[in-house]
């Protein structure tokens, strides 16, 4: 084994999750949410794993304060995630939760809340300030943000040449987008909800989401945002969850693109499809065909983009598959 320190383990070729597990006495699940792994078969040889006991989940809180129970998943929380905030107040009352400094919503019902916080894919990991407003009383505590697991790809420059030659038509998509990503619908998806996969049967993850890209010989550095999946054009491309169909139609970038909004600022996007199935307005049961994997727009083969947007920000989609 090569232990870098007695909390640390460097993931060595041939490694898996259950393995390393099992070396240091911990459960596949608890390491994994120890390091932020979504998917236990994305890890790589080189990377830093945290093994040991994860720090506690939940604060102590005063008999007498005003609030019964603070809870977290997962935690700690790693770079792409979403850190669901449930919270149980002894009476109702507004509650509040800010992260660094930028506040969430917290839906409430009577006593009870809850918050998502979407951690970006590109985010300082460390310790972030967590603060906490029930009726005017505040409570702060550290979050740790842990490193996730990305591969790193290169985009060579004949590839992202029609990104770059075009970049004002691609940043008006990108405004576009985020203002249809950043409004909110009451009521909808919850953080107890899951989604089921929008391809059925296993198809290869060709570009993980949050994996760190560069383009040509240019400097910065990027993180996808979403899942991709290779699969043959014209595989069908189903609903993962009820929703709201907000946007169908061809795309610069993406290409033919569904966007489903599944309510409380929750939505899922679908990319570079061969065919469109539904129509803006429309209301979709989970399960439902949405269109067909193609390789519409900016694409260089057939695969399905699958993302998901919490408070307008990307995030892992497979941490909510019901999985």
């Amino acid at each position: 084994m090569a232990v870098t320190s007695s909390e640390t383990y460097t993931i060595q070729p041939g490694d898996t999750l259950a393995a390393i597990a099992g070396r240091f006495d911990m459960g596949a699940g608890a390491l994994a949410s120890l390091n932020g792994i979504t998917n236990p078969d994305r890890i790589i040889a080189g990377q830093v794993l945290r093994v040991g006991a994860a720090p506690a989940a939940a604060p102590a809180l005063s008999g007498d304060g005003p609030l019964a129970r603070v809870q977290f998943w997962p935690w700690p929380p790693a770079q792409g995630q979403t850190l669901a905030v449930w919270l149980e107040a002894r009476q109702p009352m507004t509650l509040s939760v800010t992260l660094d400094g930028r506040a969430y919503p917290v839906v409430t019902h009577g006593r009870r809340g809850w918050a998502l916080i979407p951690i970006p894919p590109l985010v300082e990991p460390g310790i972030k300030s967590l603060s906490i407003d029930a009726g005017g009383a505040h409570m702060r505590l550290p979050v740790p943000i842990a490193a996730g697991a990305f591969p790193s790809v290169n985009i060579p420059a004949e590839v992202s040449q029609p990104i770059l030659s075009q970049a004002e038509t691609v940043q008006a998509e990108t405004v576009r987008m985020g203002e249809l990503f950043g409004s909110v619908t009451p009521d909808g998806w919850t953080p107890r909800d899951r989604f089921s996969s929008p391809l059925e049967g296993e198809f290869p993850h060709t570009s993980p989401y949050g994996s760190r890209r560069t383009y040509g010989n240019l400097p910065s550095v990027t993180a996808h945002a979403g899942e991709d999946f290779s699969a043959a054009a014209g595989t069908p491309v189903f609903a993962p969850a009820a929703g709201t169909v907000v946007l169908a139609e061809p795309l610069f970038v993406r290409g033919n693109a569904v966007v489903l909004d599944h309510g409380n600022g929750i939505y899922t996007g679908y990319w570079h499809l061969s065919e469109l199935n539904v129509q803006p307005g429309e209301q979709v049961a989970a399960g439902q065909r949405l269109g067909a994997v193609g390789s519409t727009g900016l694409s260089t083969g057939a695969h399905l983009h699958w993302e998901m947007r919490v408070g307008g920000l990307p995030v892992d989609p497979l941490q909510w598959l019901a999985e």
